[in-house]
């Protein structure tokens, strides 16, 4: 090797072999390409992974160096340490070594950093020998170098996503799809599109997708029409856009009748249209194709509900039901399943079920992936009146997640029901509405710790500003307890016809569950205490002023 780089310095002292000739010799082999086949995820939201919508979109040896050895540096020429750096790379290349020709050519950068050529060559090295986060932070600079290079923002955009690094997977694909394609195989850029689309489908952004899927049609490639029409509709339906997912969703299932996913969302959208036969329909028939698929049985009792046939909304409930315990008694990791499990138990009134469930996923779940988990099992701790496990539970949530506001919520609520630690209460649940502050629920537990701080400390003035909180939150969620918080309050006011009008507005909404089942009981018992009270009042007042 040395005595070739030495033929090499000599050759090019002698003028026989410039640097114009250097560029001319031809590579036998380039690095490997950066991205493979390109594959389309389209993966709606709670449907299944459909497959790609080309015939496998290469990426087109996206960051490959090209087939020309060159360590061009501007027009001086290549200094004698870049030019023995880079011939010294390129040839250990050819042996195979990829991990030091990568090391060479980054001493060859170093010395040119504005290099596309040596970038690419560094890049591809080190993408070949499994370093990523080295070739990412040169790819990383490429793309600062060129930023109108769709190939560069595809590959940057293909990476982070596959690190699950959502955000920036979006900005690479939006510059790639922004960038003068005149030159790219379309089945490239309709791959960019695709995987643009389905990016904002996951971050609940629909009407951004809805272009990049509809610019698909317009390019000039070969797709799965089915697919991509059903990909249109689950995105137009999910921006509320009815009437054109069922057009799309129609069309997909004309196309392709076997395309499941595309019925499994008809059916939701007739069912948001008030086509309540036609939403039955179209699940039924999907579950005739995948009759081991849980989240449609589950779906389907409800819209049996709904029809009113309720025998039949038992059956297919229970069959999801036994479908999610097979799941989770295989071995499942994967949290909706729990969560989905515990509530179809919890709708059946089997909570104590529901909770082995939970306790169940919390050892077998991702620690960092079970907080929704114990968010409801701490709830179905605190219906249960577990209130040591609840708190801990809630806890457990904050540790993972400090900014999780219905935690922080849950937990100040907690405290305040049980007037302790009525400080941390006020902070928790202040942080809750910094998050949400027109939440219904998040107002009526602050309302709820003023009014635990006003009758502790008999501070008058904190009384009126719990009520005033929890009229508000009155206001904007009529719900039952809040009736039952409001009516407390002007009860301890001694304003008992106030009090009593409240917990007879809690009665008017339906009844959603035990948690309300368990107001009513509490408010009946209040209620009869008040007319007690009121009918003492008015004896003590005829003996006060006895009638002439």
């Amino acid at each position: 090797m040395f005595v070739l780089l030495f033929c090499l310095y000599v050759l090019v002292c002698s003028g026989c072999l410039s640097s114009e000739r250097l560029e001319e010799a031809q590579a036998p082999q380039s690095p490997a390409p950066l991205t493979q086949t390109a594959q389309s995820p389209l993966s709606a939201p709670g449907g299944p992974s459909p497959a790609p919508i080309g015939d496998g979109a290469k990426a087109d040896t996206a960051l490959s160096p090209g087939t020309t050895a060159r360590p061009a540096t501007g027009g001086a020429g290549p200094s004698l340490e870049v030019l023995s750096n880079f011939c010294a790379g390129y040839h250990t290349l050819l042996d195979g070594d990829w991990d030091k020709a990568g090391q060479y050519f980054e001493k060859a950068l170093e010395a040119d950093p504005q290099s596309d050529r040596f970038l690419k060559y560094v890049i591809g090295c080190y993408m070949q020998v499994g370093k990523k986060e080295q070739a990412l932070k040169y790819i990383e600079k490429l793309a600062e170098i060129s930023p109108d290079d769709f190939r560069i923002h595809y590959t940057l955009g293909d990476i982070y996503q596959k690190e699950e690094r959502t955000e920036e997977a979006i900005k690479a694909f939006e510059r790639a799809t922004r960038s003068d394609v005149t030159n790219i195989d379309p089945t490239l850029v309709a791959d960019a599109l695709y995987r643009l689309a389905n990016l904002y489908l996951q971050k609940g952004e629909p009407l951004k997708a809805i272009p990049c899927l509809k610019d698909i049609f317009r390019l000039n490639v070969s797709v799965n029409e089915g697919l991509l029409s059903c990909q249109l509709g689950i995105a137009y339906a999910e921006a509320k856009d009815f009437l054109n997912a069922k057009e799309r969703l129609e069309a997909a299932k004309a196309l392709n009748p076997s395309q499941g996913q595309a019925r499994l969302y008809l059916a939701m959208v007739h069912e948001e249209l008030g086509e309540l036969q036609e939403a039955v329909k179209e699940a039924e028939a999907f579950l005739d194709a995948s009759p081991d698929t849980w989240i449609a049985y589950a779906y389907l009792a409800g819209l049996y509900k709904k029809t009113s046939r309720l025998e039949d909304a038992e059956f297919v409930q229970g069959k999801a039901i036994n479908l999610l315990f097979r799941k989770i008694a295989s071995g499942s990791q994967d949290q909706r399943e729990y969560l989905a499990l515990a509530q179809l138990l919890i709708a059946q009134q089997r909570e104590a079920e529901a909770r082995k469930v939970l306790e169940g996923a919390v050892k077998a779940v991702e620690e960092e992936k079970s907080k929704d988990i114990r968010l409801l099992l701490a709830n179905l701790y605190y219906t249960a009146n577990y209130g040591e496990a609840a708190e801990k539970e809630l806890k457990d949530v904050l540790r993972i997640d400090p900014n999780s506001h219905e935690a922080s919520n849950f937990l100040g609520y907690f405290y305040a029901e049980r007037g302790k630690e009525l400080g941390e209460a006020l902070k928790l649940v202040e942080k809750a509405l910094q998050a949400q502050p027109n939440n219904g629920a998040y107002i009526d537990s602050l309302g709820w710790v003023y009014y635990k701080q006003a009758t502790e400390g008999q501070e008058d003035p904190r009384l009126e500003q719990a009520l005033q909180k929890l009229l508000e939150a009155a206001r904007e969620s009529p719900d039952p307890e809040i009736f039952k918080h409001i009516g407390e309050v002007y009860y301890s006011l001694g304003q008992w016809e106030a009090a009593d009008k409240e917990w007879q507005k809690a009665f008017q909404n339906p009844l959603k569950g035990s948690k309300d089942e368990q107001i009513h009981l509490w408010i009946q018992e209040r209620r009869k205490r008040l007319d007690s009270l009121k009918r003492l009042e008015e004896e003590l007042q005829k003996e006060e002023y006895p009638s002439l």
